[in-house]
């Protein structure tokens, strides 16, 4: 492939001296060479994807590293010190070797095309913050996401991430109506550990106080780093309904980790919706998910800067495009593609104001 070098205009709205990547594709036989833009450069991104002891973020690395989009740019799964630490094995009380639960995800992950899976305890992985140019935080669980949040803006306002352009952040749809059904009973508050003798119960449950409390964080970040028009980086936050689906057989590493709802729901809702802001009710497809927010990274659309968008699947599709996929037996439906979320990103037309028929007379 050959790249070429253009100036493109910064994500925050100013001019910035940044290389556009163009990925001149092999043509076939009796076609032509196609160019395909894209706003991320191998020499030059490093992208972090965290969350990836969960489906989400594992297909979000699958998906960059298979890209046409993102082919080729580094991406370093960031794991904590646990991931790599033996246990013992919860299945033989005699055993004396220990296991190790995440070695088949990280050999799975690591053996992705300019994909390294990085200890975040390593000095490697503060190498990584200073190189890194994209962050991707896809934890499903909200506690998580929200610790993720708070590590990923602190390391910025400590200057640890001076290349940093783009955050794309996993939300919940439903934030903003935390005080209607279903979603207020979705986040009544809990108490954990209650039945542990001697321990101290702790605060739980309330996922959405979290879901918001990790959006608001990053976007106070994002303010005291000068704003939208100073700033040097730039987020995009998607909203999901509750996750279904396996998402691609290449990182799927367990039989465990397959239900026939998520098979059925992986080859039934194949489509997308969006809109901005908190919208819908319903449930969202892991790999769909993965796709939209890898590109929040390599779209040039201004749309996506500084804005929350939701997202759910829709369905079920025609039946010739059900034909032949079964997830169990390895055979997955392609994900959406990249024009399928350009057009969910276009501004939608706002309906027209028909006025209501007068009442029939009685």
């Amino acid at each position: 492939p050959r790249t070429m070098s253009f100036a493109l205009a910064s994500l925050q709205g100013r001019a910035l001296a940044s290389p556009l990547h163009v990925k001149r594709t092999a043509p076939r036989r009796g076609t032509r060479a196609v160019l395909v833009r894209a706003a991320v450069d191998p020499e030059r991104d490093v992208i972090l994807v965290s969350g990836c002891r969960e489906r989400v973020a594992q297909c979000c690395v699958d998906q960059l590293s298979k890209n046409e989009r993102s082919a080729g740019v580094a991406i370093k799964v960031t794991l904590p010190h646990d991931a790599y630490v033996g246990v013992k094995n919860p299945l033989n009380a005699m055993a004396k070797d220990l296991v190790f639960p995440d070695k088949p995800m990280i050999d799975c992950l690591g053996a992705l095309d300019a994909v390294e899976c990085v200890d975040e305890s390593t000095d490697l992985f503060k190498g990584c913050l200073k190189d890194a140019t994209g962050v991707i935080l896809a934890s499903e669980y909200a506690p998580t996401l929200l610790q993720t949040a708070v590590d990923l803006c602190d390391r910025i306002k400590a200057g640890a991430m001076p290349k940093l352009r783009r955050v794309v952040v996993l939300s919940h749809i439903g934030v903003e109506r935390r005080d209607v059904d279903p979603w207020k009973f979705m986040n009544r508050k809990t108490m954990v550990g209650t039945g542990v003798i001697g321990g101290k119960p702790q605060p739980g449950g309330a996922p959405l106080d979290r879901w918001v409390d990790a959006e608001e964080l990053i976007k106070a970040t994002l303010e005291s780093c000068g704003g939208a028009d100073k700033s040097d980086w730039s987020y995009t936050i998607i909203r999901v309904g509750d996750l279904r689906g396996n998402g691609p057989t290449s990182v799927t590493y367990g039989d465990a980790m397959l239900t026939l709802v998520d098979n059925a729901f992986d080859v039934r809702m194949q489509d997308i919706e969006m809109e901005e802001g908190d919208a819908f009710e319903g449930f969202t497809k892991r790999l769909s998910v993965a796709v939209v927010m890898n590109r929040m990274l390599t779209t040039q659309s201004y749309r996506v800067i500084n804005r929350t968008f939701s997202c759910i699947s829709t369905g079920p599709v025609d039946r010739e495009r059900r034909k032949g996929w079964d997830v169990a037996k390895g055979r997955s439906p392609p994900p959406i593609e990249d024009k399928v979320v350009d057009e969910e990103l276009q501004p939608k037309e706002e309906e027209e104001n028909v006025p209501a028929g007068a009442p029939v007379p009685t």
